[in-house]
């Protein structure tokens, strides 16, 4: 065995010091995994324990993008996101630890009337809860963006508190809260089995095992997987979300402050300053899932690894960028990240009571788990230690998903999600993927009467007969 090696047994067995027994054991050790930690620290519960397979960040959190929106359609997640937000501006002075947070602001583009009568819907709903989102002209946004195409918009919204973070310095920063405070973390641990016997879990580890009252999994992509070991059918698909980044472009490098961050939801993109060149990140519509078969199944470890880049799909989404904001042509690409982001049928994440299994959680399934680590770990923290959390929170409670939720309904709607991430989502809007998984036996009577139907828990209900003409 070599120096190196040497070095690395060391620290892997220095990593892997397991206690007996904890209140809780978190499973993973992402941005959301740690904040699950910390939030629990600080409601009082110190005799808790994450376990992470390999080192801290090294699923979806460490190639994210790393934005922090408040804008959000559901008065849920902006609860969930706005308190994050909030947190964060505050996190690396709370447990003394440096954190890259740029709070740069964000403008928000509308190409119609509609899109501004959502951004108006979205700002009054902000206002109930301190989030304060503004309307913008096209000036005004030209006065903050110099380099931003307007002649064809209606118009653009500001958040003041948007920015972005660096997803492992946030991880990094909940980690050392949860163990100024009392918990522990142990890394290079993966579970390998779990069991429930009078009242309390054994979790499995190749270090021996750990007796828990609770259990939490959150595992990110790695959901599904973890899932199995309880009897839980995690309905969790993997897509393969890519952005780029620029080299430096001589107008960034010249100014004295970070531009707004820049969301184009009409065309499908956000665009970021990173250092002195920018980030641009599509949501396309042929976009690809991943390890859903048995010829491409999801590897033992994917630990810090990427796909394999894939810019042809983005093609359109580059050009119309370009034409936006003309100085992202100028700068050639030095990097594309290609990563798996894991997505439920909603696009909402799972967090809450694990559908029928005793004193066990879920905390998993983030699409923009960055954003929403800071308020999810404080409301699944609420729940576990209260009882419930302070606001409603069926939006994401993992029983919303009934028994037809399998993996190709779970891809379908997860794809059509994707796809339609900057879509406008109109009141009570039916999206076709995965349609017809329950109907009754009127269905087709219903149908034949010219019902027009709407999908609620897989089962197709007639909303209205509309009547000719």
């Amino acid at each position: 065995m070599n120096e190196q090696q040497t070095q690395q047994t060391e620290t892997l067995q220095a990593s892997t010091t397991l206690p007996k027994s904890a209140r809780v054991v978190v499973i993973g050790g992402g941005s959301v995994g740690a904040s699950v930690l910390y939030h629990l620290a600080k409601l009082g519960w110190t005799d808790v324990v994450l376990l992470e397979k390999n080192e801290l960040t090294s699923g979806s959190t460490w190639h994210a993008a790393g934005n922090c929106p408040n804008f959000v359609g559901s008065w849920t997640m902006m609860k969930i996101q706005s308190y994050s937000t909030s947190l964060y501006r505050e996190l690396g002075a709370l447990v003394d630890y440096p954190m890259n947070y740029h709070v740069t602001g964000a403008i928000r583009l509308a190409h119609s009337r509609q899109r501004m009568e959502e951004f108006r819907h979205v700002e009054r709903m902000g206002r109930q809860m301190g989030v304060e989102l503004q309307e913008m002209s096209n000036k005004d946004m030209q006065d903050i963006y110099p380099f931003l195409e307007t002649h064809d918009l209606y118009g653009g919204q500001w958040d003041p508190y948007d920015g972005d973070i660096d997803p492992a310095q946030l991880t990094q920063a909940l980690a050392k809260g949860a163990r100024d405070m009392g918990a522990t973390i142990v890394r290079f641990c993966p579970v390998t089995g779990v069991k429930w016997n009078k009242g309390e879990w054994t979790i499995s580890t190749p270090h021996g095992d750990i007796q828990a009252e609770f259990v939490v999994n959150a595992a990110g992509y790695r959901a599904h997987e973890l899932g199995k070991m309880f009897g839980r059918d995690v309905p969790c698909v993997s897509l393969a979300h890519q952005y780029l980044i620029t080299e430096a472009i001589p107008e960034l490098t010249a100014r004295d402050s970070k531009l707004p961050l820049l969301r184009d939801p009409d065309s499908s993109y956000y665009l970021r300053q990173e250092k002195d060149g920018l980030l641009l990140g599509p949501y396309e519509k042929n976009c690809r899932a991943h390890w859903l078969t048995d010829d491409d199944p999801m590897p033992d470890d994917f630990s810090f690894q990427l796909y394999n880049d894939d810019l042809d799909r983005l093609e359109w989404y580059i050009e119309d960028a370009c034409a936006r904001v003309p100085i992202l042509g100028s700068g050639g690409i030095t990097r594309v990240v290609n990563g798996p982001i894991p997505y439920t049928p909603d696009g909402l994440p799972l967090l809450g009571q694990m559908p029928g299994v005793p004193n066990a959680f879920e905390a998993c399934v983030f699409t923009f788990g960055i954003v929403q680590a800071g308020g999810a770990g404080k409301l699944l923290a609420d729940i576990i230690v209260e009882g419930e959390a302070e606001t409603d929170s069926w939006a994401v409670d993992p029983r919303r998903f009934t028994d037809h939720v399998d993996t190709a309904y779970t891809a379908a709607k997860a794809i059509e999600t994707y796809s339609h991430e900057y879509a406008m989502h109109f009141p009570q809007i039916q999206w076709p993927a995965g349609r017809k998984a329950k109907v009754s036996p009127l269905y087709e009577r219903l149908e034949a009467a010219g019902a027009e139907f709407g999908a609620y828990g897989g089962w197709e209900r007639a909303d209205w007969f509309p009547k000719a003409g």
